[in-house]
């Protein structure tokens, strides 16, 4: 069975071609990609780039079952490599679908409604199983 949507409009929201699904599918292959749109979601809609380095670098590190961990034990490396990897690739994959706002002088992310929209069909995936 399918999961209903919040916002049916939120399939559509990136046009109803192929290519708008593709689009959406893409940005949405990416953990660090979903978790940048989930951890403004839940800042409230903006955050700084090194913010959103700390969470998913702290995500990543966590990712084994049986690890205990907070921001401090997160290696200034590890979040370093996944600022990196969020400013030359993944913040600008998400900038240039109209998923976020990104001001390069203060380096914060804002969420905006195709982000929204793409947290919806994201989801809406999540719903039908077996989805990490």
């Amino acid at each position: 069975m399918i999961p209903l949507l919040q916002s049916p409009e939120s399939l559509t929201a990136f046009g109803e071609s192929s290519d708008g699904i593709d689009t959406a599918m893409e940005l949405l292959a990416h953990r660090r990609r979903r978790v940048v749109l989930q951890s403004l979601e839940a800042a409230g809609g903006s955050a700084t780039l090194t913010e959103l380095a700390v969470e998913i670098a702290t995500q990543e590190a966590t990712a084994e079952p049986n690890a205990i961990s907070d921001h401090g034990d997160v290696s200034a490396r590890d979040r370093r490599a996944v600022r990196i990897s969020l400013h030359h690739t993944h913040i600008p994959k998400l900038a240039a679908a109209d998923a976020i706002d990104y001001e390069r002088e203060t380096e914060t992310a804002t969420l905006c409604e195709r982000g929204r929209a793409l947290l919806d069909r994201d989801d809406a995936i999540r719903g039908l199983g077996n989805v990490e």
